[in-house]
């Protein structure tokens, strides 16, 4: 679990680098980027508590060009910078910068095609829809887990120079050859290594369903590597998920469509339910409507705070849309039940890791 580091001193709130766009070729390249501050998730209200998740501040980020757009796969890697990958085939990096405990700002942002195997940018939709990302060790260097939704598959891609590394496809179980075009592969997690899944990973779909109608999923290695299945509720569809240090897994998801509009919440499921053959299920432990400060939110990543809270991030996918908005969130998740009073408590100042 990533931690927070020393402060950066005198750091913008709005961090500008030189250049509009990228090349069609491998390694960062930096973009301008405009991070406009969130101070209130429910806006016009001071309140910070949203059931177990506490409000730590966000960003409405904007670039001129379409290299940095349709965020939809988020993690944070060892060295505490920010990753993220796009539908569009393209990676972005930045370090997220906190100030008395909240996000206030990015410096440093870049940006970069995703490689394929051959070690040319990938193109086309089939190829490039990157949906998900997750850092892990693998043979002794982290490594980059991507899952890609058309072609319905997971890449990996050798750190540190993510975006120089060829990709190398990662066996996924046949059941996985049932998912066609969008029905496909959305979320991807990796347990913790010292639980009882012992690092295997996690892909599960965001249209594919079982015959009771429930979301398909799928353990991936592991001493419980088999099928699993998500009870699907109230029409929401899972968009990212990620492991808690403690071995439970948290599950982002969303719903569209009248009368809703849009809504997302977040799902907590205790590690030990997920098992081979397992119909797994667990409390909704945050919900937020298009009343509070949230876009089509698609990736989510888990860190750590100065004093050892765990930090939830959220990003959306704009879509390339001029009606939507790219949004970074940050949260503290909260142990004990929610209560009205909460406020936020004080945090040191400091970087993402």
């Amino acid at each position: 679990m990533r931690r927070l580091g020393t402060a950066l001193a005198g750091a913008a709130l709005v961090t500008v680098a030189i250049g509009a766009g990228v090349a069609a070729e491998p390694a960062f390249r930096p973009i301008a980027l405009g991070a406009r501050p969130i101070e209130r998730f429910l806006p016009a209200s001071d309140q910070t508590r949203f059931g177990q998740l506490e409000f730590r501040g966000g960003l409405e980020l904007s670039a001129p060009t379409t290299d940095f757009a349709a965020l939809s796969g988020l993690d944070i890697a060892t060295d505490g910078r920010l990753y993220a990958v796009s539908d569009r085939g393209r990676w972005f990096r930045a370090q997220p910068i906190l100030e008395n405990g909240r996000l206030v700002g990015l410096a440093d942002p870049v940006v970069a095609p995703i490689l394929n195997h051959a070690g040319d940018p990938v193109v086309g939709k089939r190829w490039a829809d990157a949906e998900g990302l997750r850092f892990a060790m693998r043979n002794g260097r982290e490594t980059a887990l991507v899952v890609f939704e058309r072609s319905n598959d997971v890449r990996a891609f050798a750190g540190p120079d993510f975006p120089l590394s060829r990709s190398r496809d990662v066996p996924l179980p046949a059941g996985t050859k049932a998912m066609s075009g969008r029905d496909g592969a959305e979320a991807i997690a990796v347990a913790p290594e010292d639980g009882p899944l012992a690092g295997a990973m996690v892909v599960i779909a965001e249209v594919l369903r079982d015959a009771g109608g429930d979301i398909r999923g799928w353990i991936v290695g592991g001493p419980e590597a088999g099928d699993i299945t998500l009870r699907r509720r109230d029409g929401h569809d899972v968009a990212d998920a990620v492991f808690l240090p403690d071995g439970d897994l948290l599950t982002l998801e969303r719903r569209f469509g009248l009368p809703f509009g849009l809504s997302i919440r977040i799902r907590r499921i205790a590690g030990e339910t997920l098992r081979a053959g397992a119909s797994v299920d667990g409390p909704v432990i945050f919900e937020a409507t298009l009343g509070h400060q949230i876009d089509n939110m698609e990736g989510m990543a888990v860190t750590a705070g100065p004093d050892g809270e765990t930090l939830l991030v959220l990003v959306s996918d704009n879509n390339l849309s001029p009606l939507q908005r790219t949004l970074l969130l940050s949260f503290a998740l909260m142990e004990e039940e929610p209560d009205s009073t909460a406020t936020a408590g004080p945090a040191r100042e400091g970087v993402l890791q």
